[in-house]
């Protein structure tokens, strides 16, 4: 008889035992989850709700990779040309003077001896001295800048071309002299000069009308 009521004793503990592990997990899920811990479980059920489709494709990402660096090359070959383009204007001589004009400059009283008379209506430098009277022009053969008068010739101030008193090339980027232009006398008493005419440099004795117009006939 003592036996039997120690089995049927055994045998009413385990569902006491069974109700206290059901009442202990209650109690853990009834704990606040720690925050860093309830921000990682957020983030990662967000990372798995996406969709595939919300996702950029690979090839996506490369075609813009490479459209970037196609308009990166491009802008730097645009720079490069342009920057091309300015140094062969500023290197290389394209001026010349318009079309051929004869006209008056003045009479010779108009020029004392020993000057030179800037014709800024005319773009021209008219010289006189013991040889006689001379003419040539006042703009810069690399772009046509009006050039000054310096101690030792003509100056450019657009590109610093220099030329010597004569109009002769000293430094670049011009490389053509100053243009010298025929004068002559004419039977009015005034100096007419044609600038279709170039002749070499320095002032020379004025020829008459007549002398002229047979020097066009020869030639």
């Amino acid at each position: 008889m003592g036996k039997k009521k120690k089995n049927k004793k055994n045998r009413q503990s385990k569902p006491v035992e069974a109700d206290d592990q059901r009442q202990a997990a209650a109690e853990l899920s009834d704990l606040p989850v720690p925050v860093e811990e309830a921000e990682d479980q957020k983030a990662q059920a967000v990372s798995q709700s996406k969709s595939p489709e919300d996702s950029p494709p690979v090839g996506d990402t490369a075609s813009r990779r490479d459209f970037l660096t196609l308009a990166g090359q491009a802008a730097v070959g645009v720079c490069a040309c342009t920057a091309l383009a300015g140094s062969l204007r500023l290197a290389l001589p394209d001026f010349y003077d318009g079309p051929p004009e004869v006209f008056a400059l003045g009479t010779p009283a108009d020029f004392k001896t020993g000057t030179l008379t800037w014709l800024n209506e005319n773009d021209l430098f008219v010289v006189r001295d013991n040889q006689g009277f001379g003419a040539f022009s006042s703009r810069c053969t690399h772009l046509g800048c009006t050039v000054r008068r310096t101690a030792d010739g003509f100056f450019c101030p657009c590109h610093g071309a220099k030329y010597d008193s004569s109009g002769s090339v000293v430094l670049g980027p011009a490389r053509r002299p100053l243009p010298w232009f025929h004068v002559w006398l004419e039977a009015d008493g005034r100096i007419w000069v044609d600038t279709g005419r170039q002749v070499e440099p320095g002032p020379r004795p004025l020829s008459m009308v007549a002398e002229v117009t047979a020097e066009k006939n020869d030639s």
